[in-house]
């Protein structure tokens, strides 16, 4: 027994000097990698830290700004900016810090469909009919002509109002059976089937995929895609961080100040849509990964479907024209270059991923001041063009002018006085109750809370304000709502609920 011990004893101490050496060489990597590029761009550093600092002092922005640039060998340059780094101390957040990416998940998503491809666990080109005949619209939409691909690149031409909110923003039960009902009673249909973005084509996606691997799209990400990169910080789950160290959304206004802050996401809200929190270290190498065309997850054929265009579109955002969609990537043009970007927001919260295939080259870039949502894309055309030695200078101060005018915009949103809070007193004390929505929405329940009330739509809640033309709205992180109550009856928009007994 005692040489069985020591045998064993012996094999764990192996293991784990293994993993300290596979960890000294993976840092050590990334450091030499750094240094490189460092030689190679003296002065990008610099140049990029300096034109943020003044946006910061300029505009007086609160919350963070994170950037990095990544290359086929992973992460090249990173830094961060926030009040604490602007006055010279130490801050807490850093390249292991939790950020949620929105809807840049798409393009995790449309990856790991390609995955299951590959293996042939499915096919992109079989119908949803094939898949999941439950889902059919009450008849009025021939599923067998929407295919798993046309999920991705959103021509699939189908939308559910009820199913996109419950899944972005209020949450449901938790049942892919629950989202099919509300496909099949509340959905809208363009037939013409063109290029529409929204959240439902990749979710409908996930639950296809579900159904056809009996494992949810959450733990498949993690078995197919983040294990294989060691992408370990990072999760479809909120419930595996501390919420204290997510970096968070901030409401912001030039009259009021700080309005709002706060993570407006819980486990049920994290969907294959935008349902992923990873960190800059993280992100490095999914992005590295693109860059390359790692075959440790894919095959070279199969890399070739994810980054070339599946469907044409034709859009402007901010200063990419958009042209082609890929199966999770926007692809667009930037100063002459092909460039395939995926962005995200969420309430206050800007991400920007992309990366320019011929370079070999590509940026992360985060905010969360809701008035800065253009300032990731800003900076990441700076950097690409100081990288590219164009005039990088002039360049910024004409795509500034844009940012400014969106900014401006963000800043004079006008939020309710507190003044307007609605404080108790026996009238008001009859509104406090739960309501029921007959359409399957989720509950709405108003409640006392010291001298205030508390509205609270699904895992979403604020403070109630009075209206000034009549009327009650509430701030719940990701949006303003307004609402009335009429006896037992509270409406919102068109929803219409009832107040039930207790």
């Amino acid at each position: 027994m005692e040489r069985l011990y020591q045998i064993i004893k012996t094999y764990f101490i192996i293991l784990f000097l293994l993993f300290l050496s596979s960890c000294k060489t993976s840092n050590n990597s990334t450091n030499k990698n750094l240094r490189k590029f460092h030689r190679e761009h003296p002065d990008l550093s610099s140049k990029l830290e300096a034109q943020v600092k003044n946006i910061y002092k300029e505009k007086r922005l609160l919350g963070d700004f994170i950037f990095a640039i990544v290359d086929e060998n992973g992460l090249a340059y990173s830094f961060t900016i926030n009040d604490t780094v602007l006055s010279d101390k130490k801050s807490s957040f850093n390249n292991d810090s939790p950020i949620y990416i929105a809807s840049s998940t798409k393009a995790f998503t449309g990856t790991l469909l390609k995955i299951l491809e590959q293996k042939k666990i499915l096919s992109l080109n079989k119908s949803l009919n094939n898949y999941l005949p439950e889902l059919n619209y009450k008849d009025s939409v021939d599923t067998k002509k929407i295919s798993i691909k046309s999920l991705l690149n959103h021509t699939h031409g189908t939308f559910s109002t009820s199913m996109a909110w419950k899944t972005a923003f209020l949450g449901y039960s938790g049942k892919n059976e629950e989202l099919i009902h509300d496909l099949n009673t509340d959905f809208l249909y363009d037939k013409s089937r063109e290029f529409r973005y929204s959240n439902v084509g990749p979710i409908i996606a996930g639950i296809v995929l579900e159904k056809v691997t009996g494992k949810t799209w959450k733990s498949e990400m993690k078995n197919y895609v983040f294990d294989p990169l060691k992408m370990k910080n990072t999760s479809a789950y909120v419930s595996n961080y501390h919420l204290k160290n997510i970096y968070p959304s901030l409401t912001v206004s030039k009259e009021r100040g700080l309005i709002k802050k706060g993570f407006y996401k819980e486990d049920i809200t994290m969907h294959a849509a935008g349902g992923i929190i990873s960190t800059i270290n993280d992100l490095s190498k999914w992005l590295s990964a693109n860059i390359r065309e790692d075959t440790i997850i894919l095959n070279k054929n199969s890399w070739l479907d994810l980054h070339n265009p599946t469907t044409s579109q034709n859009k402007k955002y901010f200063t990419y024209h958009r042209t082609d969609y890929s199966l999770g990537w926007d692809i667009a043009e930037y100063q002459k270059e092909k460039i395939l970007t995926r962005f995200g927001n969420l309430a206050g919260i800007s991400f920007h991923m992309s990366f320019m295939q011929k370079k070999k080259i590509g940026v992360i870039a985060f905010s969360n001041d809701n008035r800065a949502y253009l300032l990731p894309h800003l900076m990441a055309n700076y950097a690409y063009n100081l990288l590219n030695e164009l005039p990088a200078d002039s360049i910024f101060l004409s795509e500034k002018l844009k940012f400014d005018q969106s900014f401006k915009k963000e800043n004079e949103i006008t939020y309710p006085k507190n003044s307007q809070l609605l404080t108790e007193n026996d009238t008001i004390n009859k509104i406090v109750g739960i309501y029921k929505n007959t359409e399957n929405w989720p509950t709405i329940s108003i409640d006392k809370k010291d001298n205030y009330y508390l509205f609270k739509w699904g895992i979403l809640s604020g403070k109630i304000y009075r209206k000034e033309e009549g009327g009650y709205l509430c701030n719940l992180g990701v949006f303003t709502r307004d609402f009335e109550i009429n006896n037992e009856t509270l409406s919102t928009g068109s929803l219409i609920y009832k107040k039930v007994a207790l």
